[in-house]
């Protein structure tokens, strides 16, 4: 669509522009990173520029061609080490959190991430807010809310958390039958708009994936496993 592909493309500028801090970039070359007329670059640039981003021109000494730089002393202090791009990155990936729906780190993270939106103007905050609707597809809403996948996603963690060994009830898609494991859960990771859990499967010897939503059930055991398996 072509207003997906005007955020996007927005967005890669300001990364560019961001990336070459110091140098700058010509419009030029931006045009011809993006496949797009410079007229096109014009506005994107004013888009940005009317969004808050601290976006400046200058001619180069070398040269005399007209560079774009950003301003990154704008931001100083709001989040030491962190580069604007990486500011915003981190604002508009809390659609993650939909993910972490069960958690005890859910409220902690959405906290973080209140204080995190109050170092962007409002301006930033809405064009950052079109990023995630355009990058990424979101998952099935239902599911995210289902009680059952939130409890076993809780305990999933917990036994990450505390090397606790589990009993998963798991079905295979593949081979379209529930099956019983014995595991030592690794980590819980996001991926492709999918939760999975890392465990090791000491009945194979290796360590496997298992999609969270095909989690039938999880019962956490008092046994542990040692620390050290998670660098086998």
């Amino acid at each position: 669509m072509p207003r997906n592909a005007e955020v996007i493309r927005q967005w890669t500028i300001l990364r560019e522009i961001e990336r070459a801090r110091g140098i700058g970039v010509t419009i030029d070359d931006l045009a011809s990173l993006c496949a797009v007329t410079t007229r096109t670059i014009r506005r994107d640039l004013q888009a940005l520029e009317e969004a808050g981003f601290p976006l400046y021109d200058n001619k180069a000494h070398d040269d005399g061609r007209t560079r774009w730089n950003i301003n990154g002393q704008a931001f100083k202090g709001l989040a030491a080490g962190l580069t604007i791009a990486e500011l915003c990155a981190l604002y508009f990936s809390r659609s993650l959190l939909e993910s972490l729906s069960g958690t005890p780190f859910r409220d902690d993270v959405e906290s973080a991430f209140e204080k995190l939106s109050s170092a962007l103007t409002p301006h930033m905050r809405q064009f950052l807010d079109r990023l995630p609707r355009v990058i990424a597809t979101k998952g099935d809403a239902r599911k995210r809310e289902d009680p059952r996948l939130q409890q076993i996603i809780a305990r999933a963690l917990d036994a990450t958390l505390h090397l606790r060994q589990a009993t998963l009830t798991y079905y295979s898609k593949s081979s379209d039958r529930t099956k019983e494991y014995l595991v030592h859960p690794y980590r819980l990771a996001y991926a492709q708009g999918g939760l999975y859990l890392l465990a090791y499967v000491p009945e194979y010897g290796e360590v496997r994936t298992f999609a969270v939503e095909r989690i039938r059930d999880i019962g956490l055991l008092e046994e542990r496993f040692p620390d050290t398996e998670k660098d086998a």
